[in-house]
């Protein structure tokens, strides 16, 4: 699928051994509680929609029963909470805009983070101009998260809210493990 494809872009460059190179972090390597999509930063204007789920009308995620679990690799940021990075595009619909928030209530918890935002707990997606193709845009990037688990995701898109489950390194109820090798 298109959106696993390695890019230039944001998120972890790759080694030669195709190992995700470190996140830009802090000393601490902990996330920042929010950051802003670069609509500048997409990479695809006709990305692949199925069999990602679309969410309130505004994103597509790996949420559906027929999409696996995401694939994990070790991001070379240590032991913290930025330990192993999923890669995957982020599709959103060109004209809305919306918040993509990780549902707990852990200070070091997963980072989520796609095109140049840093890894967030919070991520705005302001309302980008379609670039033709099919009125989605696509973004690098992806998950972060110190150990392999079923994540919650609030999309929030007006006063409408929707939590799904994303399974980074781990099924969440109704997915198939990760395809491949996955660091746990």
């Amino acid at each position: 699928m298109l959106l696993a494809a390695c890019t230039s872009g944001p998120g972890p460059s790759r080694t030669s051994s195709g190992q995700p190179r470190p996140a830009p972090t802090t000393s601490s390597a902990t996330t920042v509680a929010d950051s802003q999509l670069d609509c500048a930063d997409a990479f695809d204007s006709h990305p692949t929609i199925a069999p990602l789920q679309v969410v309130l009308g505004v994103v597509a995620l790996p949420t559906s029963p027929n999409y696996p679990a995401l694939q994990t690799g070790l991001s070379g940021a240590g032991n913290g909470s930025l330990r192993l990075f999923a890669k995957t595009g982020l599709v959103i619909k060109a004209g809305t805009s919306f918040q993509l928030i990780v549902s707990t209530q852990r200070a070091d918890g997963p980072g989520i983070g796609w095109g140049s935002a840093t890894p967030s707990h919070r991520i705005i997606v302001p309302s980008c101009p379609s670039l033709g193709g099919n009125g989605w845009l696509a973004y690098a990037g992806g998950y972060w998260i110190d150990h392999p688990a079923c994540v919650p995701i609030i999309v929030k898109a007006g006063d409408m809210q929707q939590q799904v489950q994303i399974g980074v390194g781990a099924p969440c109820r109704g997915q198939q493990p990760p395809q491949g090798d996955s660091q746990s």
